[in-house]
C-alpha cells in the first residue's frame, strides 16, 4: 500500500527525459523563428548585464521583466545568442512539465494519471510548443508559477492547511506572477476556490442546522468566520507574500500614475505605454473567438498563425475525446480526488470568465488559452487512469491518439513555412533566412543608423550587437497604420536622428506589403530625396540619400 502511494519519481524522470528529447529536436530543427518581440526581451537581458534595471517589457506598463532577468543569466553562462534564449526557455519548459506532473499526482495520487498528464505536456500541441520555445516576455514563467500555485493550493486545501511557510510562499509566487504576467490571476482565483472550498462546506453544513426563520446576519457570518480561524494567520502571511512578490509592480504603478492598471482596465486617455489602447470586442465575437479560435488552437486543431484547421477530421475526434473525458471526470469514478475535480472545474470556469470579460479575447493566436493546457491534460490523464485497470488497450489508444496528433502537428509545422512563429499576422512574419545577408550588406556599406519597421529594428539590433540601431518609425501593415508605441527603446530614435545620412529599411513580407515600398518611394519623390536602392532578399534598403530622410513619414497609399 505504501509503495502504491509513494511519489513515482522514476516516472517523473522518464517524462522529463521525453520532454528534453523533444525540446532538443525542436531547437535543433532551427524552425522556431526569432522576431522583434523576442529580440526586445533579449536586448533587455543584454542591458541588464550592462547595469540597466527594467521593470516591464520595454515601452509597456505590463508583462514584467522577470524573463529578461532569466535570459540575462543565460547570456552570462552561454553568451548573447538566440541559442542561449532557447536554452533558458527550454529549462523553463522542462520545469513546467515536471510541475504539471506533480499537480496531476497531487490531484489524483495515481501514477498512471500523472504519467499520462506528463506525457501530454512533454509532447505538446503546436500552441504550447511555440510559446514555450520562443519568448514573448513571460508565458513560460506564468505557466510555471501557475503550476506552483496549484501545488501549494492543493497542499493548503488538504493536510497542510496550517503550514505557514506554504502560505507565505503561495503569496510570494502569486505576487511575482502578478508582476510577470496577468494570466496568473486565473491560477490565483482557482487557488482561492480550492482553499476556501472546505470552510465554505463546513459553514453551509452548520447553517443547515439552524431553522431558516431564526437566521440572522451574525449567524450567517459567524460560522464561516469560525471555520477560517485555523488559517487566518496563513491568509495574512499569503497577503504579505503577495505584496512582497509584486513589489516591482506596485513601485512602478505608484511612480507612473497607476499605468499598469490602465492596461488591465483599458483607457481612452493617451499614454506613453503601449497596450492601454488595445481594442475590445463585442461579447458575440468573443464567444466566437473562444469556441472557434481559442479552443481549436488549444487542442492542436489550429495553428496560432493560421486560420485553417489542421487535419480537421482527426481534430474533431480529439475534441470529442476531450469533451467525453471532461464529462466522465465529473460523472464517473476516476482517479482524481475531489480537490482534483474542483481544480479542473475552477480553472476552466475562472479562465472562461477572465477571458470573456477582459481584453485578452482580442488576440487571435490562442496564446491566452495556455492556462487550459493543464486541465485538458488532466481530464485526458484521468480518463487514461480510469481505463487502465479494466480496459488497458483503450487507455493506451486514447493516450497514443492525443500524443500522435500533437506530434504530427509539430512535425507538419517544422516541415512547412513559416515553421514555428509567434506572429499572428503573416504579413509581419519575416523569416530569419536573410538576416545574415542583410547584416553583411549593411557592414559593407557602413550603414549603422536609420529608420525601419518594428519587426526589423529590434531583431537587427540584437543580432548585430546593437552595432546597427534603427528607429522603429515606419509602418509594417498594408493599411500603413502606425503607432508611436512601436518605438520601444528611445535611444534608437535618438541615434537615428543624430545620424548624418540615415538609411531606410523595410521588408516585403507579402504582395500586400509591397504597398509600403510604393508609399515610401512616393514620399521620397514628394520630398525630392534621392536614395540608392538595394534589394537584399525580402529586405529593401534605401541609403546614400541626397539629403537625410527624417520623420515624420506621412505615408499614404498611392492613389488614395
Amino acid at each position: 500500500m505504501k509503495r502504491a502511494e509513494s511519489f513515482p519519481l522514476p516516472l517523473l524522470i522518464f517524462v522529463v527525459a521525453v520532454a528534453l528529447i523533444g525540446r532538443v529536436l525542436l531547437i535543433a530543427s532551427n524552425t522556431v523563428s526569432f522576431h522583434s518581440d523576442e529580440a526586445v526581451v533579449a536586448l533587455m537581458a543584454r542591458h541588464i548585464l550592462e547595469g540597466s534595471r527594467p521593470t516591464f517589457f520595454y515601452g509597456q506598463a505590463y508583462m514584467g521583466s522577470l524573463d529578461a532577468w532569466l535570459v540575462a543569466v543565460g547570456f552570462a553562462l552561454f553568451g548573447q545568442t538566440v541559442t542561449a534564449i532557447r536554452l533558458v526557455q527550454g529549462a523553463l519548459y522542462l520545469l513546467i512539465v515536471a510541475s504539471g506532473f506533480v499537480v496531476a499526482w497531487k490531484a489524483s495520487h495515481d501514477r498512471i494519471t500523472a504519467a499520462a498528464v506528463g506525457l501530454i505536456l512533454a509532447i505538446p500541441s503546436v500552441l504550447f510548443a511555440t510559446y514555450s520555445a520562443a519568448t514573448l516576455g513571460g508565458y513560460n514563467e506564468a505557466l510555471l508559477l501557475g503550476n506552483l500555485t496549484l501545488i501549494l493550493a492543493l497542499d493548503l486545501a488538504g493536510e497542510y492547511s496550517l503550514s505557514r511557510w506554504r502560505w507565505l510562499l503561495l503569496g510570494l509566487i502569486v505576487g511575482i506572477g502578478w508582476w510577470t504576467n496577468g494570466l496568473i490571476a486565473v491560477y490565483a482565483l482557482t487557488a482561492i476556490l480550492l482553499i476556501l472550498a472546505e470552510p465554505v462546506r463546513s459553514a453551509v453544513r452548520y447553517l443547515r442546522q439552524i431553522p431558516r426563520h431564526a437566521l440572522r446576519m451574525g449567524e450567517v457570518i459567524r460560522p464561516f468566520w469560525g471555520t477560517l480561524a485555523p488559517i487566518r494567520w496563513g491568509v495574512l502571511l499569503g497577503a504579505a507574500g503577495f505584496v512582497l512578490g509584486a513589489a516591482p509592480w506596485w513601485v512602478f504603478a505608484l511612480q507612473n500614475d497607476l499605468a499598469p492598471l490602465a492596461f488591465l482596465t483599458g483607457s481612452s486617455a493617451g499614454s506613453e505605454f503601449a497596450g492601454t489602447d488595445v481594442f475590445s470586442l463585442p461579447l458575440g465575437e468573443r464567444l466566437i473567438g473562444y469556441f472557434f479560435i481559442g479552443l481549436p488552437t488549444l487542442i492542436g486543431m489550429r495553428f496560432p498563425w493560421n486560420p485553417a484547421y489542421f487535419a480537421p477530421l482527426v481534430g474533431m475526434l480529439i475534441a470529442s475525446l476531450v469533451i467525453f473525458a471532461a464529462i466522465r471526470v465529473f460523472r464517473s469514478k476516476t482517479p482524481l480526488t475531489s480537490h482534483g475535480q474542483l481544480l479542473i472545474a475552477a480553472l476552466v470556469i475562472v479562465f472562461s470568465g477572465v477571458y470573456l470579460a477582459s481584453r485578452f479575447s482580442f488576440d487571435p493566436t490562442g496564446r491566452y488559452f495556455l492556462p487550459l493546457v493543464l486541465p485538458v491534460a488532466l481530464v485526458i490523464g484521468a480518463l487514461v487512469g480510469a481505463l487502465w485497470k479494466k480496459q488497458r488497450a483503450l487507455a493506451v489508444a486514447s493516450l497514443v491518439l492525443i500524443l500522435a496528433y500533437q506530434a504530427a502537428g509539430q512535425i507538419t509545422t517544422a516541415a512547412t513555412e513559416p515553421g514555428f512563429t509567434t506572429q499572428f499576422n503573416l504579413d509581419t512574419h519575416i523569416p530569419n533566412t536573410q538576416d545574415a545577408a542583410l547584416t553583411t550588406f549593411l557592414d559593407e556599406h557602413g550603414i549603422t543608423r536609420g529608420y525601419s519597421q518594428y519587426w526589423i529594428s529590434f531583431r537587427l539590433a540584437f543580432l548585430t550587437g546593437e552595432r546597427v540601431q534603427l528607429s522603429a518609425v515606419l509602418p509594417y501593415l498594408p493599411s500603413l497604420r502606425y503607432t508611436p508605441m512601436d518605438e520601444r527603446y528611445p535611444a534608437y530614435r535618438a541615434a537615428a536622428d543624430a545620424a548624418e545620412n540615415p538609411a531606410l529599411i523595410i521588408a516585403e513580407t507579402s504582395s500586400n506589403v509591397a504597398v509600403i515600398a510604393a508609399a515610401l518611394e512616393a514620399w521620397l519623390d514628394a520630398n525630392a530625396i534621392t536614395c540608392t536602392r538595394a534589394d537584399v532578399g525580402m529586405y529593401r534598403v534605401y541609403y546614400a540619400c541626397g539629403s537625410a530622410p527624417r520623420p515624420p513619414f506621412a505615408l499614404e497609399t498611392p492613389g488614395s
